[in-house]
């Protein structure tokens, strides 16, 4: 029996290889000689690294950069065989690495993506997959690209290098900018739809998780919405609208107003890296799942993606969560054969997100799935 795992991480859990080591170990204690294949997966998000990072010829590097408020850390990103950098933004400007008393988008900065496209030109990289989610900012971009040398200058040419300054830029000045940006191309893995300003941008979606009140969020709206007029005058493009420009906080509209970028699906893009179609063909069996089956899964997530290629190959796929209560019919649908919560017993939250908790009940959960399987197949 040749099965492939493809699990996601669970969010602040556990990793998606640490979850596919307990699912092999439940599968091999029903099926002792089964072929095992772990292929750890992501959507473009976290654990974007660590899923490309198992391609053969790949390396991690760690490099130094800015922290969402400007503190020196140190970050890994990976470059591909092929001398692809991928990049997650928030191993540089995510929400997870400042305290929540510290959260306040005003003043977080992307300047450390920046500084990790920056590390990986100097190493000769010139085309690159940044995975946007989990930012802890509202700058539009405009950290990064001060990094990346580009200046934003009001109207006495002082610098402006915060997001709720980004009204009172009139100039933008290039002439400091990396030259070797004119050979770089960007793929951009984005799964969400919001424009730059408005209702549903940037900041009314997003910007109070981050740690802006009401006064705050239509503040940053209304500085997003200067920036994008100064930007679109320069470049003459409309972008503020493009879907995806307001994903992290703006920096979708960042990347493509001033780099050659192109958005596209996290998940499409992954799955095209780690060959997932090619590896699916003539399994058996699939295992998937990520931290929270819900509507959501069938739209752009790891499950929906792999869901899709067992359903064109027309293999059984089964998914595993740590919670399935809000997931519907659609599930289905998508390719997903079955799907199975970890938990079987009451448990709080907390309890359940201890890694070991997680890790022992996930290999349970799965060993208990494949007697069955075994079983049924005698009959």
């Amino acid at each position: 029996m040749k099965t492939i795992i493809a699990i996601d991480s669970f969010k602040g859990c556990a990793s998606s290889n640490e979850l596919a080591q307990q699912i092999k170990q439940g599968i091999l204690k029903v099926y002792k000689d089964s072929e095992i294949i772990i292929c750890p997966i992501a959507d473009g998000g976290e654990g974007t690294v660590e899923a490309l990072s198992s391609i053969e010829g790949s390396r991690l590097v760690l490099a130094t950069c800015s922290n969402p408020l400007g503190e020196k850390i140190q970050a890994q990103y990976v470059i591909l065989k092929d001398n692809i950098a991928v990049i997650e933004m928030a191993s540089a400007s995510g929400l997870e690495l400042i305290s929540e008393n510290e959260r306040n988008p005003g003043i977080t900065s992307t300047f450390g993506t920046g500084d990790l496209i920056k590390d990986a030109i100097k190493k000769g990289v010139r085309e690159f997959i940044i995975g946007i989610g989990g930012s802890a900012t509202n700058d539009a971009g405009l950290g990064m690209l001060r990094s990346l040398g580009f200046r934003f200058l009001d109207k006495l040419g002082n610098e402006i290098s915060l997001a709720k300054e980004l009204g009172k830029i009139v100039k933008i000045d290039r002439s400091k900018s990396l030259e070797e940006l004119k050979e770089c191309k960007f793929k951009i893995a984005c799964d969400v739809n919001n424009p730059l300003f408005g209702e549903n941008g940037a900041a009314h979606i997003y910007a109070k998780q981050k740690g802006a009140d009401e006064k705050m969020i239509l503040d940053l709206d209304e500085q997003l919405k200067h920036f994008a007029k100064v930007v679109e005058d320069k470049v003459e493009k409309k972008l503020n609208e493009y879907p995806g420009a307001g994903a992290a906080g703006g920096l979708g509209f960042g990347f493509l107003a001033f780099l050659n970028s192109e958005l596209k699906s996290g998940i499409k893009i992954i799955l095209e890296q780690l060959d997932i179609k090619g590896k699916i063909k003539g399994a058996d069996f699939v295992v998937t799942g990520e931290g929270k089956i819900d509507k959501q899964s069938a739209m752009g997530k790891v499950l929906s993606g792999i869901g899709k290629v067992c359903k064109e190959e027309g293999v059984t796929c089964i998914a595993l969560s740590g919670n399935s209560s809000e997931a519907d019919l659609s599930i289905h649908e998508i390719g997903i054969t079955a799907f199975f919560p970890i938990l079987n017993c009451p448990i709080n939250l907390k309890d359940a997100m201890f890694k070991q908790n997680a890790l022992a009940l996930t290999q349970k959960k799965t060993e208990q799935i494949f007697r069955l399987i075994k079983a049924t197949s005698k009959t």
